[in-house]
């Protein structure tokens, strides 16, 4: 178990559309793809206040099957990691963990609360908004810095190990400072652990633009925002 086993207390931080604010930098992909997960979770469901959800649907947000995302309806999201979901051998230590998970959020919500107690709810909410599109300028800006010294397109191909073919192909805007990331060519659905649900996709490209921005900004759906995403079914 990551709280367990790593001492992973990592945690992210969601608007009122559920879009990703910031996060732990240190799991990009786990963190990066909760995004999914809420959003789909607002859609799908009714949710009341102070409810907690627990989800692993690799079609909603989840990332592999075995983990849990615990999430409680406030501002304030924490993920959690289990192995052996399934036929647990140790159901006392996973109720456990998602007992400590659920408190995690709560403290979360508190101190979430004192800071709108504080500075009031469109301020805070305002400032999220600021660290989102700080992360789309810094992105947009990237992607023109790239466009100049190519040809505005980008092509990549590699294989998994059992011979699984991904194909990237990155075509930029220069004037909009946007991208379309194609992975038309990419090999189907495989009976294997070798597949990545549509949100650990996004997760990954938010990270690595990040990544190449060269200076630190939070990692949040800002960075998304000028990119187009086509990914087979």
């Amino acid at each position: 178990m990551n709280r367990q086993e790593r001492l992973d207390f990592s945690c992210a931080f969601f608007g009122h559309d559920g879009g990703l604010v910031s996060n732990a930098p240190h799991i990009p992909v786990h963190l990066g793809a909760m995004q999914d997960g809420v959003q789909y979770q607002m859609w799908a469901i009714d949710i009341n206040k102070g409810d907690c959800i627990l989800s692993n649907h690799p079609c909603a947000g989840g990332v592999h099957l075995p983990d849990l995302t615990v999430k409680v309806t406030a501002i304030l999201m924490l993920p959690g990691d289990f192995a052996r979901c399934s036929r647990t051998h140790n159901l006392h230590g996973n109720l456990a963990d998602l007992r400590a998970l659920v408190a995690g959020n709560q403290k979360g919500i508190h101190l979430v609360q004192e800071l709108i107690s504080c500075y009031g709810l469109e301020v805070v909410q305002a400032y999220m908004a600021h660290i989102q599109h700080h992360a789309e300028v810094a992105v947009r800006n990237l992607l023109r810095d790239v466009s100049t010294t190519t040809d505005g397109v980008l092509r990549a191909s590699d294989k998994m190990d059992d011979g699984s073919v991904i194909n990237l192909r990155v075509e930029i805007d220069l004037k909009e400072g946007s991208a379309t990331f194609d992975f038309e060519g990419t090999s189907p659905m495989v009976i294997n652990k070798l597949n990545a649900p549509k949100a650990i996709s996004k997760s990954v490209i938010i990270y690595c633009l990040k990544c190449m921005v060269g200076y630190d900004i939070p990692l949040n759906q800002g960075c998304l925002v000028p990119i187009h995403l086509l990914i087979p079914k």
